[in-house]
């Protein structure tokens, strides 16, 4: 073939003697070695040389040579531009508005249909017949939709350069192909999303929010940890098990940010053995998200995931959770995630109030991650306890054998009580009073003499009626002489409810529950 002059920006090629049809889809790199096949040239490379064609800015997407294949095959400029991928650096690409990484995209491994080169090219030497579909290109794009089977990868070149020039490729593993067994897998709905987005476009839901990239891997991971468990690998997994894998996280991600958080909550219940740490429960996902090479790009996927393990686990402060420091210890333990029943919505706002619920981004009730059955249980009971009214001051719970104390032998014998007077004779923090004193358990009294003005005071006489229902972890070690850890493990073992508070307050139980000689012949025995 005779050669050309230089290629120019913005020339037109002469017409050659054969050229072939842009199909819809077909991006510039397979049009290119289509059109180099169709008139007898080995390689595209070769095809580049003799008419001067200028191939490594065409293999970067740049826009000029785009224009100038396009004059070459006599298509459209723009048409051919919308299915072609730009290179941007560093492991980066872009369709259209799409950004795509080299864990998204092939870029030298060849991926056909078996049945669409048996319907579409006759012989090894007319291979041009075939284009290469735009979406073969990409990893999460496993099966043909309309042959309904699975793509295979043509054996590996020891070239990239190689890899590039597809109709060379199918010429090449022309026998090879046609040998292959067709494997049945109809498309999923999760590959019919990603298809549509990368021929048409994105959409409006949130999904499409995420970058492509982030889109098709999250549906993957998350599919993977809801089908295998949060103890399998990231690796050792079939193109089949990626199918499924990816239908299963689309399926939540389709709804949208609240239900991935709803989803990740209910993974903690699955978990059997220890819930405390989030790595453990929710394994693939975390492994992935931590990776080092994922960009800006996954921040709103993380932030999704990061808040639903700050509402749900207990981390030290400073600790950093997917990138971001936790601002402290928000929950004492991690049980199954409980179900919002009636009660809980007929209390929302006195939870909420108290420091055990809060209302999430789409202003529904939610517990906090530190909520067990046992503490909703002692919540119904504090609202079942007001309805049958305070308790006589001078009552005490004698059915456990624990007598009530002389109330004020710990304070002075006044009938006003600082928050320091109250914590001592209480046994708790000073933090605990005044938790107890906004939540109306202990009732405040008015400035007499002989305090400052803006302290906070309370009357003994609620004290005495909160003694006499109440009885502190505090308390207890005094009374029965056991180390204060001993003790908690053996009432937390005995299932007794506590007051139902967050967990950085004193742990205060029902008076009733303690069976305070059992306790101290317990100690005794020890002893001896």
């Amino acid at each position: 073939m005779a050669k050309v002059l230089p290629a120019i920006p913005g020339m037109v090629f002469p017409q050659l003697p054969l050229t072939v049809q842009h199909s819809d889809f077909e991006p510039a790199t397979s049009l290119l070695s289509r059109l180099a096949a169709k008139n007898g040239v080995q390689s595209i490379q070769q095809f580049c040389r003799d008419i001067a064609f200028p191939i490594e800015p065409l293999f970067r997407g740049e826009r000029a040579a785009i224009e100038q294949l396009a004059g070459l095959a006599g298509c459209q400029a723009e048409a051919l531009g919308r299915v072609s991928i730009r290179h941007l650096g560093r492991g980066y690409f872009r369709l259209r508005d799409e950004i795509v990484t080299t864990h998204t995209l092939h870029r030298s491994r060849v991926r056909v249909c078996p049945e669409c080169v048996r319907s579409e090219v006759p012989t090894s030497a007319e291979a041009w017949h075939l284009p290469r579909r735009l979406q073969w290109k990409f990893v999460s794009l496993r099966t043909c939709p309309k042959h309904g089977c699975m793509l295979v990868s043509l054996p590996p070149e020891n070239f990239t350069k190689d890899g590039k020039d597809f109709t060379a490729q199918i010429r090449k593993h022309f026998d090879w192909v046609l040998s292959q067994a067709t494997v049945p897998a109809e498309q999923s709905s999760f590959e019919h999303y990603l298809t549509k987005r990368v021929l048409k476009g994105r959409g409006d839901e949130w999904i499409d929010s995420l970058e492509l990239n982030v889109a098709s891997r999250a549906c993957e991971i998350l599919g993977l940890l809801l089908t295998k468990g949060p103890e399998v690998s990231l690796s050792g997994h079939t193109e089949s098990d990626w199918v499924q894998f990816g239908e299963a996280g689309y399926e939540v991600l389709k709804e949208g940010a609240e239900a991935l958080s709803l989803c990740l909550r209910d993974q903690v219940a699955q978990v059997e053995g220890d819930r405390r740490f989030f790595a453990k429960v929710y394994g693939p996902l975390i492994t992935w998200l931590r990776g080092s090479g994922l960009g800006e790009e996954f921040e709103p996927l993380r932030d999704v995931v990061r808040r639903q393990i700050f509402q749900t686990f207990s981390i030290r402060k400073g600790i950093l959770v997917l990138g971001v420091p936790s601002e402290g210890i928000t929950a004492s333990n991690v049980p199954a995630i409980l179900p919002v029943t009636p009660f809980i919505r007929e209390n929302a706002r006195l939870l909420a109030r108290r420091g055990l619920a809060q209302h999430d981004d789409f202003g529904h009730i939610a517990l906090k991650g530190f909520v067990t059955e046992g503490m909703l249980k002692s919540f119904e009971r504090e609202r079942l306890a007001e309805t049958r009214g305070p308790l006589p001051e001078n009552s005490h719970w004698t059915l456990s054998g624990l007598v009530e104390r002389p109330i004020l032998s710990r304070a002075s014998g006044a009938e006003i009580m600082s928050i320091p007077d109250a914590a001592r004779f209480l046994r708790v923090t000073a933090r605990t009073v005044s938790y107890l004193a906004e939540h109306r358990f202990l009732e405040r009294a008015k400035l007499v003499e002989g305090y400052r003005a803006g302290s906070l005071v309370f009357q003994a006489s609620s004290l005495r009626m909160f003694h006499a229902r109440y009885v502190s972890l505090g308390e207890l070690v005094e009374e029965t002489q056991h180390p204060q850890g001993a003790l908690a493990m053996k009432l937390r073992n005995a299932g007794l409810d506590m007051l139902a508070m967050p967990p950085d307050f004193s742990r205060i139980f029902w008076r009733e529950d303690v069976d305070l000689s059992g306790l101290k012949a317990g100690r005794q025995a020890c002893a001896k």
